[in-house]
Parts: C-alpha cells; sequence; structure tokens
C-alpha cells in the first residue's frame, strides 16, 4: 500500500508539474514552510522542498511565468521553450516522492511520470494556441488562472487523497487520447510561427511578391479534377487554416486562383476543394502577434473563412490584395 501511494502521488505531482512546473514547486514549498502540508513518512523525501532557497527561486520563476503567461502569443512562446523543462523537473520531482526505492521501479516510474507531465503539457500548450487565435486577451487571463487554480487545488488533492487524484489523471489521459492529434498541429503550428516571428527582420517589404504556381503534384492532380476544361491555376500560396466552417484549424493548406474564371479556392489533402466566387467575397487583412490572416466573407452564403501567414509572408499578402483588388477596379 505505501508503494502503490508513492507512485499515485508521483504520477499527480507530475501531471500538474506538466501544467505549471514552478507553481508546483513553490505551492509545495509555501505549504511546508507554512506548516499547511504535513508529510507522511513514506512522502518524507519531499522535505527538501521546504528549503528556503527553493522557495524562493521557484517563487520568483513563478511571478514571471504568472504574467507572461497572460500575454497571447508571449504564453505560447514560453509554452514553446518549456516543453523539456517541464517533463524534465517532473521526472525530478517524481524522484523525490519516489526516495528510495527498487532502481527499476524508479526508472519506470520516472519515464511514466515524465510521459505524463508531457501529455498535461502538451494539452496545455495546445489549448493556448487554439486560444491566441482570438484577437482579445480575456480568454488568456481567464484561462491562466484556471491552470493556476487547477494546480494548486489538485496539490491539495494529490497529497491528501493521491489514488482519487491519479483515477482522475488516467481518466485525463483517456481524453487526451482522442484530442491528442489536433493539441499536437496546435503546438508545432505556434512553434513555426513563433519561429518565423523571431527570425523576421521585421521590416515591411516595399514591394509585392510575385505569385506562382507552386502546388505539390499530388496536390495539383487533386485541384484538376475539379477545374473545368479550360480553367488553370493561374497562382497558389501555402498557408494555414484559421476559423472556418468546414475546416479545423492549423491545418496545412494551399490557397489557390484560377484563371480565366477566376474563383478562389482553398486546397486541403483529403478534404473537397472549398471554392469562392470571386465577386462574391469581401476581404480583410488582420496583423496578430505571431502571424498574419486574411479574412474571406463569401457574402452569397454568410460564411467567412480564414487563412493565416507567418510573418515572413507579408509581401505574398500585398500580392495577394492586390491581385484581388485588381478585379474590382
Amino acid at each position: 500500500m505505501e508503494i502503490l501511494q508513492l507512485l499515485t502521488t508521483a504520477l499527480g505531482v507530475s501531471a500538474f508539474a506538466g501544467i505549471n512546473l514552478y507553481l508546483t514547486v513553490f505551492a509545495t514549498s509555501l505549504a511546508l514552510n507554512l506548516g499547511w502540508l504535513e508529510l507522511s513518512p513514506e512522502l518524507q523525501s519531499l522535505s527538501v522542498l521546504g528549503n528556503p532557497a527553493i522557495l524562493m527561486v521557484s517563487g520568483c520563476l513563478y511571478f514571471l511565468e504568472f504574467f507572461v503567461d497572460k500575454i497571447p502569443g508571449l504564453d505560447s512562446l514560453w509554452d514553446t521553450i518549456h516543453t523539456a523543462i517541464r517533463p524534465i523537473g517532473a521526472v525530478m520531482l517524481s524522484l523525490a516522492v519516489l526516495g528510495d526505492l527498487n532502481v527499476i521501479l524508479e526508472v519506470v516510474a520516472a519515464l511514466v511520470c515524465g510521459g505524463i507531465a508531457m501529455t498535461t503539457h502538451i494539452t496545455k500548450a495546445g489549448t493556448r494556441a487554439l486560444i491566441n487565435t482570438s484577437p482579445e486577451p480575456f480568454s488568456n487571463i481567464t484561462a491562466s488562472i484556471g491552470e493556476d487554480v487547477l494546480v494548486a487545488g489538485g496539490l491539495a488533492s494529490v497529497y491528501s487523497h493521491p489514488l482519487i487524484t491519479a483515477a482522475a489523471v488516467l481518466a485525463f489521459l483517456c481524453v487526451f487520447v482522442y484530442l491528442a492529434p489536433r493539441l499536437l498541429r496546435n503546438i508545432l503550428t505556434t512553434a513555426r510561427f513563433a519561429y518565423h516571428k523571431l527570425t523576421s527582420s521585421g521590416v515591411e517589404p516595399e514591394e509585392p511578391a510575385q505569385l506562382k504556381v507552386t502546388l505539390p503534384s499530388t496536390v495539383r492532380e487533386e485541384l484538376d479534377r475539379d477545374l473545368g476544361p479550360e480553367e488553370k491555376p493561374a497562382w497558389s500560396v501555402s498557408v494555414i487554416t484559421g476559423k472556418t466552417s468546414s475546416l479545423p484549424a492549423n491545418r496545412s493548406t494551399h490557397l489557390v486562383m484560377t484563371a480565366p474564371d477566376r474563383r478562389l479556392g482553398l486546397i486541403v489533402p483529403g478534404k473537397p476543394v472549398i471554392w469562392f466566387s470571386k465577386d462574391q467575397i469581401e476581404i480583410s487583412h488582420n496583423t496578430r502577434m505571431l502571424f498574419d490572416e486574411m479574412v474571406f466573407l463569401d457574402r452569397e452564403k454568410r460564411k467567412s473563412f480564414s487563412v493565416r501567414f507567418n510573418k515572413k509572408q507579408i509581401s505574398i499578402i500585398k500580392a495577394i490584395i492586390n491581385d484581388l483588388s485588381a478585379d474590382t477596379c
């Protein structure tokens, strides 16, 4: 029973460390120093977290994360940086919980706890990446505060009812398996946008780019099946899907214009091509922190579609706007 309690406690602590490592350490250290947490004999190895140096360092890091975590875009960049830090920290915490057990058992438990921490981290980072598609900051603030409350309350449950908390963590894992593809896609896309943001010059180009047809052969074959006998692609651009009614966000796709019919299409592999009549579209360009977004409003169908560009594609956005605007002149 003692080993089971140690394992379930390590599992719960690792899960919350994957969400907010610094708060997990700081809250435990603060509870120990204030006498709020009395460790059972089998958890005495955790008493090291009561060290004043650990309290001070973890408090400073949590104070920094508290504010960074509420700024749209910056929170996702912070999560990207902590993709390795949180799971490693969770493994170290789990080893502290386990104390002196069988070496083989410690290694297995550390691997499992590191995987749990990576799972909760991916869930947090992927959810934040999705929230960051909204221009207002309030959803980020609400999510951040909710995560802090979850971690603080969850830790209290871990130390008092480890078996119940472990059962909740395992139930969460079942849900994660279903959501994992979308969450991973959100994280990878955000990381890509962040990379282009950091490596871009920040100087807006004076001239628009030259639009060309740059479609992979498989995509070109799929497109040809949708085109009329005289219709050909005039140009294409690789983009990322934004908010649409029929496509999930953060999917790699191609925006294509045809000639001579002047139809605008979104091509996602494995999905029917979404076509827009040029005469029925209103266009807007929105600048976000990590990406730029073009929104196409279909007046006839009363539906809006958006695609996202990284910060190095500003000249391409200019070229697209110029090309679409030329039809109305």
